[in-house]
């Protein structure tokens, strides 16, 4: 009788799971402020913020804190080590899961880490000038614990993986060359994700830059620049279309790669 239930309840859950499929778009909202328009070009996000990245904008302050599920604006402050008019060249944010962001910076050539909440500097670190730009970044962090390694990438294809003071431990060629503008750790499936303005399409790869899944933005509107991820939703803020300037919500649940047979897995755990 108790291996019954047992097995009723796995196929249950397993049920549940598969009713939230990849890729369902869920919600979008504006992005703020509103005026001046800002475009957000890098994204992070924590359990209650998502936090944007605007590029090249004379507004001052270039981190924009937002309500995550509403996208109401919060607070803004400057980028550590911007210049005190313009970001620079800022590009990708990710969030370190220990309550603190990650920014990278491909024109000046650094990583800036810094407390999520008021944008207090506490490091920063350069990559070697001889080594090509690199535009997009995502920690490895496990959601509410930080993470060992950070993950950057340019469209040339090479991929960096460096610990979260930036010493270098590897680098490789991807097997593709998407144009990885921003990215997103999923901690619940070891993943990363990426938008590219290109292919107008999002990403889901694994650690050495394979293609595991992928589809495209809504028709009407295009240029996905950034993207994060959180507790089973990806956000994905766009430049232009109808409508412009938006952050949309997608499904991206903890099972991505489970299989139908994995029903029988879970069967024979309890025989």
């Amino acid at each position: 009788m108790r291996k019954s239930i047992l097995i009723a309840l796995a196929l249950m859950l397993l049920a549940g799971t598969a009713s939230a499929k990849l890729g369902d778009l869920v919600a979008s909202f504006p992005n703020q402020p509103r005026s001046p328009l800002v475009s957000h070009y890098g994204l992070a996000a924590d359990a209650n913020y998502l936090y944007s990245f605007m590029y090249y904008s004379s507004w001052r302050y270039p981190i924009i804190r937002m309500r995550r599920t509403t996208g109401a604006f919060v607070s803004s402050y400057p980028m550590p080590g911007a210049t005190s008019t313009y970001p620079q060249y800022n590009r990708s944010i990710s969030y370190g899961g220990d309550g603190r962001i990650y920014a990278n910076n491909y024109s000046r050539r650094y990583v800036a880490r810094f407390t999520a909440s008021n944008g207090a500097g506490l490091s920063t670190w350069n990559w070697p000038t001889t080594m090509p730009a690199r535009y997009s970044l995502a920690v490895d962090h496990k959601g509410t614990s930080g993470g060992t390694n950070i993950y950057q990438t340019y469209y040339t294809g090479v991929w960096y993986k460096s610990s979260l003071t930036g010493s270098l431990k590897d680098s490789w060629r991807r097997p593709n060359t998407n144009y990885a503008f921003d990215m997103a750790w999923d901690y619940g499936n070891n993943m990363i994700w990426y938008c590219n303005y290109s292919t107008e399409y999002i990403y889901g790869c694994n650690t050495r830059g394979s293609i595991l899944k992928s589809w495209g933005v809504p028709v009407s509107v295009w240029d996905p620049y950034g993207i994060a991820y959180w507790g089973n939703y990806l956000y994905v803020s766009t430049i232009y279309g109808t409508p412009d300037e938006h952050i949309w919500v997608y499904h991206c649940p903890a099972n991505v790669g489970v299989e139908p047979a994995s029903v029988g897995k879970v069967k024979a755990l309890f025989q």
